[in-house]
Protein backbone atom coordinates (compact mmCIF):
# COMPACT_ATOMS: atom_id res chain seq x y z
CA UNK A 1 0.00 0.00 0.00
CA UNK A 2 1.12 3.12 -0.53
CA UNK A 3 1.83 6.48 1.70
CA UNK A 4 -0.87 9.14 1.90
CA UNK A 5 -0.22 12.09 0.34
CA UNK A 6 0.90 15.07 2.58
CA UNK A 7 -1.05 18.33 2.59
CA UNK A 8 -0.19 21.21 0.33
CA UNK A 9 2.48 18.92 -1.35
CA UNK A 10 3.42 18.15 -4.95
CA UNK A 11 2.06 14.72 -4.79
CA UNK A 12 -0.90 15.78 -2.88
CA UNK A 13 -1.68 17.92 -5.77
CA UNK A 14 -1.39 15.30 -8.47
CA UNK A 15 -3.87 12.88 -6.32
CA UNK A 16 -6.22 16.01 -6.36
CA UNK A 17 -5.87 16.33 -9.95
CA UNK A 18 -6.66 12.56 -10.74
CA UNK A 19 -9.64 13.11 -8.13
CA UNK A 20 -10.98 15.76 -9.82
CA UNK A 21 -10.71 14.52 -13.67
CA UNK A 22 -12.42 11.44 -12.12
CA UNK A 23 -14.86 12.79 -10.78
CA UNK A 24 -18.21 12.67 -13.25
CA UNK A 25 -19.99 15.13 -10.90
CA UNK A 26 -17.00 17.52 -11.18
CA UNK A 27 -16.68 17.34 -14.84
CA UNK A 28 -20.57 17.84 -15.18
CA UNK A 29 -20.74 21.18 -13.08
CA UNK A 30 -17.36 22.55 -14.73
CA UNK A 31 -18.42 21.93 -18.34
CA UNK A 32 -19.00 25.95 -19.19
CA UNK A 33 -16.08 27.31 -17.00
CA UNK A 34 -12.81 27.89 -18.41
CA UNK A 35 -10.45 29.59 -16.19
CA UNK A 36 -7.80 29.79 -14.16
CA UNK A 37 -7.32 30.70 -10.78
CA UNK A 38 -4.63 30.56 -7.74
CA UNK A 39 -4.73 28.87 -4.45
CA UNK A 40 -1.61 30.65 -2.53
CA UNK A 41 -0.36 29.24 1.17
CA UNK A 42 1.92 30.73 3.15
CA UNK A 43 4.38 29.10 5.46
CA UNK A 44 3.71 25.34 5.41
CA UNK A 45 5.22 23.36 8.26
CA UNK A 46 8.27 22.42 5.89
CA UNK A 47 9.09 26.11 5.72
CA UNK A 48 8.28 27.05 2.33
CA UNK A 49 5.29 29.57 0.75
CA UNK A 50 3.30 27.89 -2.49
CA UNK A 51 1.19 29.13 -5.16
CA UNK A 52 -1.02 26.15 -7.17
CA UNK A 53 -2.53 27.46 -10.77
CA UNK A 54 -5.39 25.82 -11.79
CA UNK A 55 -6.58 25.56 -15.02
CA UNK A 56 -10.10 24.41 -15.72
CA UNK A 57 -10.79 24.00 -19.22
CA UNK A 58 -14.33 22.96 -19.99
CA UNK A 59 -13.86 20.11 -16.72
CA UNK A 60 -10.51 18.89 -17.50
CA UNK A 61 -8.17 20.37 -14.63
CA UNK A 62 -4.35 20.90 -15.01
CA UNK A 63 -2.09 22.65 -12.30
CA UNK A 64 1.16 24.17 -12.04
CA UNK A 65 3.01 24.15 -8.73
CA UNK A 66 5.21 26.76 -7.75
CA UNK A 67 7.13 26.63 -4.33
CA UNK A 68 9.74 28.85 -2.46
CA UNK A 69 11.03 29.18 0.88
CA UNK A 70 9.42 31.35 3.63
CA UNK A 71 8.75 33.72 3.06
CA UNK A 72 8.70 34.87 0.21
CA UNK A 73 8.58 38.29 -1.52
CA UNK A 74 8.30 37.75 -5.04
CA UNK A 75 5.46 34.81 -4.39
CA UNK A 76 3.34 37.23 -1.81
CA UNK A 77 4.71 40.45 -3.57
CA UNK A 78 2.61 39.31 -7.20
CA UNK A 79 0.43 41.56 -8.39
CA UNK A 80 -3.17 40.00 -9.26
CA UNK A 81 -3.91 40.25 -12.55
CA UNK A 82 -8.09 39.55 -13.56
CA UNK A 83 -7.45 39.63 -17.12
CA UNK A 84 -5.36 36.21 -16.36
CA UNK A 85 -6.98 34.85 -13.31
CA UNK A 86 -10.60 34.12 -12.07
CA UNK A 87 -9.80 34.38 -9.00
CA UNK A 88 -7.17 34.02 -6.11
CA UNK A 89 -7.15 32.86 -2.60
CA UNK A 90 -3.99 33.23 -0.06
CA UNK A 91 -3.85 31.76 3.42
CA UNK A 92 -1.65 30.61 5.89
CA UNK A 93 -0.85 26.66 6.28
CA UNK A 94 -3.16 26.48 9.18
CA UNK A 95 -6.32 28.24 7.91
CA UNK A 96 -5.82 25.98 4.90
CA UNK A 97 -5.89 23.25 7.38
CA UNK A 98 -8.86 23.75 9.21
CA UNK A 99 -10.74 24.69 5.61
CA UNK A 100 -9.81 20.85 4.48
CA UNK A 101 -10.81 19.13 7.96
CA UNK A 102 -14.19 21.45 8.05
CA UNK A 103 -13.26 22.85 11.23
CA UNK A 104 -13.49 26.11 9.76
CA UNK A 105 -16.13 27.26 7.17
CA UNK A 106 -15.67 29.29 3.93
CA UNK A 107 -17.78 32.13 5.17
CA UNK A 108 -15.45 31.85 8.76
CA UNK A 109 -12.51 32.14 6.28
CA UNK A 110 -13.73 35.11 4.34
CA UNK A 111 -14.31 37.03 6.86
CA UNK A 112 -10.45 36.17 8.69
CA UNK A 113 -7.97 38.90 8.72
CA UNK A 114 -5.87 35.71 7.39
CA UNK A 115 -7.49 34.87 4.00
CA UNK A 116 -7.49 36.88 1.47
CA UNK A 117 -9.77 36.55 -1.47
CA UNK A 118 -9.49 38.23 -5.06
CA UNK A 119 -10.99 38.20 -7.86
CA UNK A 120 -14.57 38.30 -9.97
CA UNK A 121 -16.98 38.21 -7.39
CA UNK A 122 -19.90 37.71 -9.65
CA UNK A 123 -18.28 35.38 -11.89
CA UNK A 124 -16.94 33.25 -8.90
CA UNK A 125 -20.80 33.19 -7.91
CA UNK A 126 -21.73 32.22 -11.14
CA UNK A 127 -19.08 28.99 -10.94
CA UNK A 128 -19.72 28.45 -6.53
CA UNK A 129 -20.93 24.65 -7.33
CA UNK A 130 -17.84 23.93 -9.02
CA UNK A 131 -15.80 25.28 -6.16
CA UNK A 132 -17.62 23.81 -3.74
CA UNK A 133 -17.28 20.66 -5.62
CA UNK A 134 -13.67 20.97 -5.72
CA UNK A 135 -13.26 21.71 -1.69
CA UNK A 136 -15.57 19.00 -1.08
CA UNK A 137 -13.71 16.24 -2.95
CA UNK A 138 -10.08 17.68 -1.75
CA UNK A 139 -11.51 17.32 1.75
CA UNK A 140 -12.51 13.63 1.13
CA UNK A 141 -8.98 12.66 -0.02
CA UNK A 142 -7.34 10.80 2.73
CA UNK A 143 -4.08 12.63 3.56
CA UNK A 144 -1.60 13.36 6.30
CA UNK A 145 -0.89 16.82 7.74
CA UNK A 146 2.29 17.64 8.57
Amino acid sequence: MSELPVYWTKSFTDVYLDVLNGDAEFQRLARRTRDDFELRCWDTPRGTDIVVRYRIDGGPVTAEWMEEPAPDAALRGRPFDKRQTLARTSAPYEVWKKLDRKEMGVIDAVLSPLYTFEGAKLKILGNIRVFVRMGDLASAIDKRYE
